[in-house]
């Protein structure tokens, strides 16, 4: 999925622990809240695509009723299922989130969560 970084102002961050949390209702994709790279052999890192995430309580508490959609599909909700010991969420309060694979191929598609051209194998961790 490559290495997020997020800009704490748009999704307005009010906690980390025990999850990141935020008040962010941000959906402009010119401005977007989250930028994909891939790490590279050398160190280097390539933007790959972008995302905006949306706090699912902030959502609800803006008043916004309509579903978040972009180019005809419905941004993907995010929430830990408590009957699984998995992270389903990635750290994050229940959120919805929409990628867009803009500068990497993704043969799932341009809008899928996830894109198997993009690896991590170079990360340092």
């Amino acid at each position: 999925m490559g290495i997020h970084f997020i800009h704490p102002e748009l999704l307005k961050i009010t906690a980390t622990e025990p999850r990141v949390d935020g008040k962010g209702t941000h959906t402009d994709w010119m401005r977007p809240s989250v930028l994909i790279y891939e790490p590279q052999a050398d160190g280097s890192l390539e933007l790959v695509g972008v995302e905006n995430l949306v706090f699912e309580a902030a959502w609800r508490e803006s008043g916004k009723e309509e579903e978040l959609m972009f180019n005809g599909r419905s941004w993907d909700h995010m929430a830990d299922d408590p009957s699984t010991p998995g992270d389903e969420a990635h750290g994050f309060s229940p959120h919805y989130d929409q990628h867009v694979w803009l500068f990497r191929e993704n043969p799932m598609g341009n809008l899928m969560p996830f894109n198997p051209a993009v690896t991590c194998e170079h990360h340092k961790h």
